[in-house]
């Protein structure tokens, strides 16, 4: 899709990576690079980190940073979630998708102990991880 752009932001930086750190460089890259224009900033994460957001590094500005969408994914209710307070407040949107039943998680554990992750994600994703060993 031309209107997605990959980064390296995360792989770069040294030390652990927040999401917070992440979206503020982001915004500073976009601002050094166009200056004078202005961007909608998504993010698009599953259901379970949604479910967490609350837990992570300063989630109001999180959450202000960029319009949230949260992706269903089976055995996550998000409707606690959308209750709550804070991430109510931010207008979280939340996109179904029907039979997604694939974490970030359960892709590194299957890695880590030597199952199969065919089918699981694209295959340049599958080789990249393999020749760079990530994960073991």
């Amino acid at each position: 899709d031309p209107r997605f752009h990959v980064t390296r932001v995360d792989i770069d930086r040294e030390g652990p990576t927040y999401t917070v750190d992440t979206l503020r460089e982001l915004q500073d890259q976009f601002d050094r690079d166009n200056p004078g224009q202005e961007a909608e900033w998504y993010f698009i994460t599953g259901a379970d980190a949604m479910l967490e957001i609350l837990d992570w590094k300063d989630p109001q500005e999180v959450l202000s940073s960029a319009h949230f969408i949260a992706a269903s994914r089976p055995g996550y209710d998000l409707t606690r979630f959308e209750k709550a307070g804070p991430a109510r407040d931010a207008g979280v949107s939340m996109m179904s998708i029907p039979a997604l039943a694939i974490s970030s998680t359960d892709v590194r554990e299957r890695i880590h102990d030597g199952r199969p992750i065919r089918y699981l994600v694209p295959e340049g994703v599958k080789s990249y991880i393999e020749k760079a060993a990530l994960y073991r």
